[in-house]
């Protein structure tokens, strides 16, 4: 069954938050916090590192509850609400300067960070699992999430496009440069916050006037639960689909964390670029990745969501790996990298989604229950451990390849090492997340097979889930 346009454009509305967030503390957070809060680059890339575990721990917790909340609301919906507000103070917090010691700077974002992180997976994962429980439809999935994707992108034009030209205008105001990246954290977080109240408070799909409020009130989490969650996720974990499914997340994620972080960094030190240029070329990322949204949802219903995801990253990172020898060296160049890129980037983020809603009715279909929160924040929980490794990943390169964060020219071996973060690295990540895919066993036809099944047990038929071995085992 076909969504309403009014549903899929609330839902992608809330893809703005996401991305902004995301995209501004993967690209600029680790620079903020060496260039402009004075922090040491490889203990600003542990406190990243740390916030990012940190996410990783909530989001499942999230995604468990938000799979048992009932509400007049649904069950998706209040995680939004109780999101939205939380958002905007604490990117304002994260992006201010203070003037402190080492120490006392450390402690000050370590905690900022973890809050960061709580106040992503709040809404996060809830607002993925929705797309999920929207729509079932193979080829709607895909559908919803070019609409997510398309609004990711203004999402990114915030996280990613603007800091640059708000810090110039504030510091052309006569603002000093911390309180010009302040303005950007307020910036962001009032977007973002708005974006979630905005779709929280448009989709009516889920909404139960009848509902009645259980009589006992329930915790957030009762610790006696703890137990049967975490049985829950290993469970899930079995399921060969996912497992490869999470494991090329990670590895995707990892590419796109270094490549994120550093191309700021190749940018303005080994190409000299000024900040109206790295604002292009922000600017250049995000349109290319509106315009490629429509063919790779022409391509993903002719040729398989699948086979167009593992195209579009093997080839981006192919030719990522062969511009390492090429040079990059030219506005021109990078240009055309960062149209490879996202060409990438655009294939991971609106059909990778969607796979993982494939997922749940795998998984719908082995447990006999609908888990897709739990599902879905264990993808979160990839993305969370992958910025982790990336930016510790990044810091540490930095570091030993001796990067002085308060120098305006760096060393030889440094600007080597920023390149090969910025081409060679990234790329052969993404021939490995090919290589995953191939055993991800899940395309249009065994999810026919697999809806087919789900259609016969809810009409209250025998299934027998032998038949599905070479899915899930």
């Amino acid at each position: 069954m076909k969504l309403k346009f009014s549903t899929k454009l609330s839902y992608g509305i809330g893809g703005i938050c996401d991305n902004a967030l995301y995209t501004l503390s993967g690209t600029y957070l680790l620079l903020y916090l060496t260039t402009v809060a004075g922090v040491n680059p490889a203990i600003a890339g542990t406190i990243s590192a740390v916030g990012s575990v940190w996410e990783a721990i909530c989001g499942p917790i999230v995604g468990f509850k938000s799979d048992s909340t009932r509400t007049r609301f649904g069950r998706r919906k209040p995680f939004l609400l109780v999101a939205a507000f939380p958002v905007a103070v604490i990117t304002s917090l994260l992006f201010t300067a203070i003037d402190a010691s080492p120490a006392v700077k450390a402690i000050y974002y370590t905690v900022m960070i973890l809050l960061f992180w709580t106040v992503f997976a709040t809404f996060f994962v809830p607002y993925l699992a929705w797309g999920s429980d929207l729509t079932e439809d193979y080829h709607e999935r895909t559908v919803l999430r070019s609409y997510a994707y398309v609004f990711n992108q203004v999402g990114m034009c915030i996280g990613m496009v603007m800091p640059t030209i708000i810090v110039d205008y504030f510091m052309n105001l006569g603002k000093t440069t911390q309180q010009s990246w302040q303005m950007v954290g307020m910036f962001t977080g009032i977007c973002g916050g708005t974006a979630l109240l905005i779709c929280a408070l448009t989709i009516h799909k889920d909404d139960n006037k009848n509902f009645r409020k259980p009589e006992i009130k329930e915790k957030f989490l009762d610790l006696k639960v703890l137990p049967s969650m975490f049985k829950e996720y290993f469970e899930i974990l079995k399921l060969k689909p996912i497992r490869y499914l999470l494991g090329a997340s990670v590895v995707y994620l990892i590419a796109n964390t270094i490549f994120s972080s550093d191309r700021v960094f190749y940018m303005t030190y080994n190409l000299g670029m000024s900040e109206t240029s790295i604002s292009a070329m922000m600017m250049i990322i995000t349109v290319s990745g509106v315009v490629f949204v429509p063919f790779i949802a022409r391509l993903s219903a002719k040729l398989d969501k699948k086979n167009v995801f593992m195209g579009g990253i093997g080839i981006s990172g192919l030719l990522m790996i062969v511009s390492r020898f090429t040079g990059v060296e030219s506005m021109t160049e990078v240009v055309i990298l960062c149209l490879i890129y996202s060409v990438a980037n655009t294939c991971y983020w609106q059909l990778m989604p969607s796979m993982i809603y494939d997922v749940c009715e795998v998984e719908e279909l082995i447990s006999g229950e609908k888990r897709s929160g739990a599902v879905i924040s264990l993808q979160a929980l990839s993305e969370s451990l992958s910025i982790a490794v990336g930016l510790q990943v990044l810091g540490i390169i930095l570091d030993a390849a001796g990067f002085a964060n308060d120098a305006a020219f760096q060393p030889e071996t440094a600007l080597t090492w920023v390149s090969n973060s910025f081409t060679f690295i990234p790329g052969l990540f993404m021939l490995l997340v090919v290589f995953m895919m191939t055993k991800y066993p899940i395309n249009r036809k065994t999810f026919a097979r697999v809806m087919t099944a789900l259609e016969s047990r809810r009409s209250g038929a025998k299934v027998d889930i032998k038949e599905f071995e070479d899915i899930f085992e």
